[in-house]
């Protein structure tokens, strides 16, 4: 009944699409764009791109081929049609052009599979710290969960009830997800001015998709190109919070006759924790160099750099929020033993990663795609606590320990690090041959990490302070001179995956079938450095993933497809190994036998691309076992995460998006998603079960909707935006829920005209969380019960509080910028 009420809508929209003409017609000034040269890029352009976006390469990309790849459809011109002329776009430094369908929150698309992309008219109206997370935040289905103004300090996604763990995030062709936990940062990896494009595939990732862990859907993102000319852009940026930040990028333009063309940019962010103490400082490089030649080749280096000292934000149960608000904060001044204090629980962190998105056509049908890839990350999450004079243990084994400033009581205040030094390098391969009608690949996935998760101690001053912290100098050690650590284990991850499919268009191409398969091989070889009775921890694991899809392109306007698809999650390297207790030194074993979670997706869809208004439907099924929820280890600040086993899972849901290319210059957009997830069985708590059979999916609201609208005459600019998430579960038995919440967002600019050789300078001003509501963005930390609750068996099982995130104030950011 929803899928025929939705279908009405989007056909009754378009029977209103002449009238809209007819007042364009009508209007005072030119009429708006339905197209533009940044829309029509050719074929073969977009055929190098796929690799990097994450598209499978069998998957129907473009409409059918007796058309242009990104050209409109216009009717045929008649004595009762009536025309809206085009004209180029606007004149910007950032490549805003005003034409983008709903603002830049929705395009055309033609896979099989829901797709919703945020493109360049959207990103570059907002403030350029804004991470991808709040980037996509007005999709259909993306709950985002931020806990400052910029996006900077952690955040969750979760897509269609799945959280970021269970998605694959693809940045340039290259998986940026930690292999080990599967947590992402994506702000790390590219500056907002140098994004063009990111999109979410809410169902499923792709057979050709480097991931071993995309239930939850697909994130790519990938940076802008090199201008073919000289030239560049700068801005600088002023907010509340004491926020200033400073870009700059340059393009070299083709450099000689080489063919080779390449930007560089940096940028510098500083901002005051927006509650509570603390200070932000990030600095972050992005580069690309590419180079195009003869019929579709392309070979491109990509890479990005950040050194990041972050803050840290408390995590407030239900009741400690109904208490304090957002007066639960670190402490800004230090006294002897203050663990809270905001200079012990911090995030440093840098990171550097690149990769090489190429394309290679041979002739006759057959081309490769191929992206080598590499990547490094250092730092940690600290927390203050307080060390006792004895006894200590590293490992099982009693170990004398110093510690500075001890008090008359035996104890000190220290600093905690959980520190990860990881390394990641790999490629992914795929060979394609393009015969008539057919299609046929083949790839191959290898991905190599060495990650290293170890805990130091760092000891505190008068001032509250430790040596460093980066919690790598001058930490406190056992008497005999080793490293006195919480931690020390080293997981060695391999993966190979191998994979082929075939896509074979029939009726004059408007039908596009497409299967494939794929096997994903997965190897952990852990070590324990501790001393205890575990040494070396291994996971194997092997899982056979198929999939299949079709679509029909009825004409230029109306479109359907349907789509079925399997996807896993390998259990995270931290379940697999020992800890120890620091009371007694006694193991607790790491888990043994771990079960891979598995789904089996289907989607059911339509999509309408007319002359005004741009909309889809889809419908989704998913069937769960062994469903893995992560959730923070209490007491860590967030720094390690583990995973629960919630058995099955039934999920149904809808999702819808409509907006409207310019009309008066306006372009609204919305969107909205429809979710019903239960739990399958009962979940199995020490010795006993607790009645979960039939109660809701934690962190799975079951309405999220957005609106925004969009206005831009060239010279002068606004948006506003509204979203809604209604309550979300946070333990497995529905004993506590976080409520739901609304929160406003909006711009506005003006350009001024050319200054010289200074382009299109901007003034832009943006609003997050426009009216300052007091809001829980998120749930941080899930628990299987609140309450003690009676098991199945008879048993009391004791409840513990789950904790959840506060959402961002009210923050107004300006910035000026200019091209040149």
């Amino acid at each position: 009944m929803a899928a025929r009420s939705v279908t009405t809508l989007l056909l009754c929209a378009t029977a209103l699409c002449p009238l809209a003409a007819v007042a364009q017609d009508a209007a005072p000034t030119k009429a708006a764009v339905h197209t533009s040269t940044a829309h029509k890029r050719a074929s073969a352009s977009h055929a190098r791109h796929r690799a990097a976006i994450g598209t499978s390469a069998a998957s129907p990309a473009a409409p059918p081929a007796r058309r242009a790849v990104s050209r409109p459809y216009h009717p045929a011109v008649t004595s009762d049609t009536i025309v809206v002329h085009a004209t180029a776009g606007h004149h910007t430094a950032d490549g805003v052009t005003g034409l983008e369908p709903g603002g830049g929150l929705i395009k055309p698309q033609y896979a099989p599979k829901s797709v919703s992309t945020v493109s360049n008219d959207y990103i570059q109206k907002q403030s350029p710290a804004t991470s991808p997370f709040m980037l996509v935040q007005l999709l259909p289905g993306a709950v985002v969960s931020e806990v400052d103004p910029w996006g900077l300090s952690g955040g969750q996604i979760a897509l269609r009830g799945l959280d970021q763990t269970e998605m694959a995030f693809i940045w340039e062709g290259m998986p940026i997800a930690d292999v080990g936990v599967y947590t992402t940062y994506p702000s790390e990896f590219v500056d907002g001015e140098n994004m063009t494009e990111l999109s979410l595939q809410q169902g499923s990732s792709n057979i050709d998709t480097p991931t071993v862990n995309g239930s939850g859907g697909l994130f790519t993102f990938h940076d802008r190109d090199p201008s073919d000319k000289f030239g560049g852009l700068a801005d600088v940026g002023i907010g509340n919070y004491n926020y200033t930040r400073e870009f700059l990028r340059v393009d070299t333009g083709t450099i000689g006759n080489t063919g080779i063309k390449a930007f560089i940019s940096g940028s510098y962010q500083h901002d005051d924790a927006w509650r509570g103490p603390g200070v932000d400082n990030k600095t972050h490089m992005d580069w690309k160099f590419v180079k195009d030649w003869g019929d579709a080749n392309r070979v491109s280096l990509v890479g990005a750099y950040q050194y990041s000292v972050q803050n840290s934000y408390t995590n407030p149960t239900l009741q400690t929020w109904h208490d304090v608000g957002r007066s639960y904060n670190w402490d800004s001044y230090y006294t002897y033993g203050d663990v809270n204090f905001w200079k012990l629980n911090r995030n440093p962190y840098h990171n550097f990663e690149m990769a090489a998105p190429s394309h290679f056509n041979l002739g006759h049908g057959v081309s490769i795609d191929f992206t080598p890839y590499m990547w490094h990350g250092y730092g940690n999450g600290t927390l203050g606590l307080t060390q006792y004079s004895g006894p200590n243990y590293l490992g099982n084994e009693l170990v004398d320990v110093e510690f500075p400033h001890t008090s008359d009581d035996g104890t000190a205040p220290a600093m905690l690090a959980f520190i990860d030094k990881q390394y990641r390098s790999g490629f992914n391969s795929t060979a394609s041959w393009q015969t008539g009608h057919n299609r046929a690949y083949v790839g191959w996935w290898f991905d190599y990490s060495n990650d290293h998760d170890y805990n130091t101690y760092s000891p505190v001053s008068a001032a509250g302070e430790p040596p460093s912290v980066w919690g790598d100098v001058d930490v406190i050690r056992t008497t005999d001179g080793r490293k006195f650590l919480g931690q020390d284990f080293d997981t060695k991850t391999t993966i190979h995956t191998l994979y082929l499919g075939d896509a074979y268009k029939l009726l004059n191409d408007k039908l596009t079938l497409e299967a494939g398969f794929k096997e994903a091989i997965v190897n952990r070889d852990g070590t324990n450095y501790l001393p205890g009775p575990q040494y070396k921890a291994v996971l194997n694991d092997s899982q056979p993933l198929p999939a299949a899809s079709a679509h029909y392109q009825f004409n230029e306007r109306h479109q359907i497809f349907a789509s079925v698809s399997t996807n896993f999650r390998s259990p995270v390297n931290t379940t697999l190994y020992d800890t120890y207790s620091y009371i007694d030194g006694s193991a607790h074993p790491g888990a043994v036998g771990l079960k891979d979670e598995y789904s089996i997706a289907e989607e059911l869809g339509y999509r309408y691309t007319g002359p005004l208004i741009v909309g889809s439907f889809s419908y989704f099924h998913y069937n769960f076992v062994n469903r893995q929820i992560s959730t923070p280890v209490p007491g860590t600040n967030n720094a390690v995460t583990n995973s629960i086993n919630a058995g099955g899972q039934t999920s149904d849901g809808f999702n819808v998006e409509l907006g409207t290319r310019p009309f008066w210059h306006f372009r609204p957009y919305v969107s909205a998603q429809y979710l019903h997830a239960t739990i399958d069985n009962n979940i199995l708590v020490g010795d006993d079960l607790l009645p979960t059979a039939g109660k809701t999916a934690v962190r799975s609201p079951s309405f999220v909707g957005a609106a925004a609208i969009d206005w831009d005459n060239g010279m002068f600019f606004w948006n506003l935006n509204v979203r809604y998430v209604s309550h979300q579960y946070s333990t497995f038995t529905n004993d506590e829920r976080m409520p739901g919440y609304y929160e406003m967002g909006g711009t506005v600019g003006m350009r001024l005209h050319d200054v010289g050789k200074i382009k299109a300078p901007t003034v832009q001003v943006n609003f997050v969380n426009l009216t300052d509501n007091k809001f829980l963005s998120g749930v941080n930390g899930v628990t299987t019960n609140a309450l003690d609750t009676r098991g199945i068996y008879g048993t009391t099982i004791s409840g513990s509080s789950p904790n959840y995130n506060i959402g961002e104030g009210f923050g107004v950011f300006a910035t000026l910028k200019a091209g040149f």
